[in-house]
């Protein structure tokens, strides 16, 4: 069992880019070998010893209530909502869940998956001094970067660069959201979340976990294929 934070999965967002009809469900209930990606993603978490689930839900919480109150998901895992709405920003919906969860809670986006340790990164945050730890993972930049003076000189070429990117998981002491403004709070989409990351970065209290390992996350028809079959290949390969 696990003492050291709640699980706070954000999945009420509009998904703009996934084209009309697969807009038709929230992207995390779309499937994989007839099991949505949600569950999915629960089961990960309950198969490390995490059964204390809360949902961040907002546009088209009914259907995600529906489908997991059908769902085959172990009967001892325990499965909390918060509904801030569906225009409510991603900040916004972790502060009105925020009396659900004890002194830190793991938020992570329901369009991503990960085989992320989760363990080795409550260790790794509750053992520093970050009131927030982001989980980042490497990208390879496809083009090369150039930076240059004010008289157009180039003063550094970086051919295709290996860059990090914050990957949408992150461990977040309820503290810390008593130093952001209202203001913050009530920014839309993304906007809040980012000014809260830079607010804690200016403070010297954000912190980085950094995995190499699986991440898979879409925005598109595209994506999600692609996303499909590399959740599969993880559980196929984990249960040679």
């Amino acid at each position: 069992m696990n003492d050291l934070f709640n699980i706070l999965i954000l999945c009420g967002g509009r998904g703009k880019r996934m084209g009309t009809d697969l807009k038709k469900i929230p992207k995390t209930l779309h499937r994989i070998n007839n099991v949505t990606i949600l569950e999915h993603k629960i089961m990960n978490y309950y198969n490390q010893g995490f059964k204390d689930i809360l949902l961040a839900v907002g546009y088209q919480g009914n259907i995600i209530r529906k489908t997991l109150r059908g769902s085959k998901l172990p009967k001892d895992i325990d499965i909390e909502f918060s509904d801030a709405g569906g225009n409510a920003g991603i900040l916004k919906r972790i502060c009105e869940a925020r009396n659900f969860f004890g002194d830190s809670v793991l938020i992570t986006y329901g369009d991503t998956f990960t085989n992320l340790d989760l363990f080795e990164l409550g260790n790794v945050h509750r053992n520093s001094t970050n009131e927030v730890t982001i989980v980042v993972a490497p990208f390879k930049n496809p083009f090369g970067l150039v930076e240059y003076d004010d008289q157009q000189k180039v003063i550094h070429f970086k051919e295709k660069p290996i860059l990090k990117y914050y990957i949408g998981y992150a461990i977040i002491n309820k503290s810390s959201l008593d130093l952001v403004p209202d203001k913050v709070i009530e920014m839309p989409d993304g906007d809040g979340i980012v000014t809260f990351y830079r607010i804690l970065s200016a403070m010297n209290k954000l912190g980085v976990y950094y995995h190499s390992d699986l991440h898979v996350t879409f925005n598109t028809p595209e994506e999600l294929e692609i996303a499909k079959q590399e959740i599969v290949n993880f559980f196929t390969v984990k249960d040679m």
